[in-house]
């Protein structure tokens, strides 16, 4: 029975890791993406992750006050929200924060997305108050995935979709950056910029693409936080944007599908 009850367990906290490991995997890509092709590190990802789960959490409450939809829904349509407004802030701090700096000194970047963070941070504190807010369970019940009477392996349906969703994600992006033709262009622009160039690939263009899309990323990555963990306050995203740049070091930051799997070994 003991030994029954070890396996059951560790298969418990093998499925828990792999949640883990995937939504920070999908912010570890997201890090790789922006490092890949500026050779600096975004200290922003993690306050943007934070800016959509506390974007979901407000227009899960103004949908849920304004039409009385359910919790499941509420949660998709602000969801969706908060990761198309992730990518347009990524698009708009690139243009107007991130591209004067770039090419300058390696603190430039450093110090710049630092601020970007403190600045969304405190927009954050502004609009949401400086308490933390939690979410009521998306779902009340549990998929048993392993029957037992000692110790049966259960997931949440939140959890298993939270889960696949980001992994689909992060999934994606290595697929993206590895077959589709834009790929090659962050290719071209990540090994020899000048070069690109030269061969007439606009390098601005490619790096503004990149910010939306690890942005969005980012976003999705924050969603899933405020499903998955029920909580959203305006200073968890340090604690994230550590973790996750942990994780795509570990990985191999310079490579987006390594940094998946760094993100994958942290859990």
């Amino acid at each position: 029975m003991e030994h029954h009850i070890s396996l059951t367990y560790a298969l418990q906290q093998a499925l828990n890791a792999l949640q883990t490991g995937a939504f920070y995997g999908l912010l570890a890509t997201a890090y790789a993406l922006v490092y890949g092709i500026s050779r600096r590190i975004n200290f922003a990802f993690g306050a943007v992750a934070t800016f959509s789960a506390a974007t979901t959490f407000n227009l899960m409450t103004l949908i849920g006050a304004s039409t009385g939809l359910g919790l499941v829904p509420a949660a998709l349509f602000g969801g969706l929200y908060a990761v198309v407004a992730a990518g347009m802030l990524g698009f708009a701090s690139e243009r107007l924060v991130i591209a004067p700096v770039i090419g300058r000194a390696n603190l430039a970047m450093l110090v710049t997305t630092i601020a970007l963070a403190i600045a969304l941070e405190e927009a954050i504190r502004i609009v949401n108050g400086s308490t933390e807010h939690w979410l009521p369970p998306l779902v009340d019940h549990q998929i048993v995935l392993v029957p037992s009477v000692a110790f049966p392996v259960a997931m949440s349906p939140v959890q298993l979709f939270g889960g696949a969703l980001a992994l689909a994600v992060s999934g994606g992006l290595v697929l993206f950056i590895r077959r589709h033709p834009f790929g090659r262009l962050w290719r071209a622009v990540a090994d020899d910029p000048l070069a690109a160039a030269l061969m007439g690939v606009d390098a601005a263009e490619v790096r503004s693409v990149t910010f939306i899309l690890s942005s969005g990323a980012a976003g999705v990555a924050g969603a899933l936080m405020l499903a998955l963990y029920g909580n959203v306050n305006f200073h968890t995203s340090l604690i994230v944007a550590l973790k996750a740049l942990l994780a795509a070091i570990v990985g191999g930051i310079g490579s987006v599908g390594w940094a998946l799997v760094g993100g994958w070994c942290s859990a």
